[in-house]
């Protein structure tokens, strides 16, 4: 009767365990909101201005789909000058949507790199600054919106008036929290906290 009930005991246990396991690793499924976030179809619904480019770097690996290069040769007078643009996708105003993206710069550098929730027509939106160096690394942000669609939103990618080229890969957008990525390549990801004054004026800056 005691190895019996050791036995029940420890199945019961793993049997517990399991059924809360299981419901937690389907929670964490997300929906991707935009397109094309692993370059599977080339750079399709992503735009750089010219005569700048965004086009596969197919001598860059990465375990999801293809690695991006934005080829920097000319930039200004304004930080935004060249400007990355997603493609487009629908927020509510309030609410919290998370970016996060892979990229690097060139061997031995660092440099900033603008990231915004560009609302178009309008260009209004949250917005923030990285700083990446030349290691592959995940980024994170989650601001609360501050404007809604109509009209769609797109993220907005600014290099501030620096020529160093950017390689990018696999972009998920979706509403909420961050949620931890599947891919590990030894990297923390790095968050900001929003900033409403730099999302304010880059509104301003655009405007005129």
């Amino acid at each position: 009767m005691l190895k019996f009930g050791i036995g029940f005991g420890v199945l019961l246990s793993v049997t517990l365990i399991l059924s809360f396991w299981v419901p937690t690793a389907v929670a964490i499924d997300i929906e991707n909101m935009v397109g094309n976030p692993d370059f599977e179809a080339d750079t399709a619904g992503w735009t750089i201005g010219a005569p700048n480019s965004f086009l596969i770097d197919k001598k860059e690996k990465f375990p999801v789909g293809s690695v991006a290069k934005a080829t920097i040769d000319q930039v200004g007078p304004d930080a935004w000058v060249p400007e990355i643009h997603s493609p487009s996708f629908v927020v509510k105003n309030g609410e919290m949507y998370t970016v996060t993206f892979w990229a690097k710069t060139e061997p031995g550098g660092t440099r900033p790199l603008g990231v915004k929730y560009e609302q178009l027509d309008t260009w209004v939106g949250p917005a923030t600054t990285f700083t990446l160096d030349d290691q592959m690394t995940e980024y994170q942000y989650s601001p609360t919106m501050t404007m809604g669609s109509p009209p769609a939103v797109v993220i907005h990618i600014q290099f501030n008036n620096i020529l160093d080229d950017v390689w990018f890969a696999h972009f998920r957008v979706y509403k909420g929290k961050y949620v931890k990525d599947d891919i590990d390549l030894g990297q923390k990801p790095k968050a900001v906290t929003p900033g409403a004054k730099l999302a304010s004026s880059w509104g301003e800056i655009k405007s005129r």
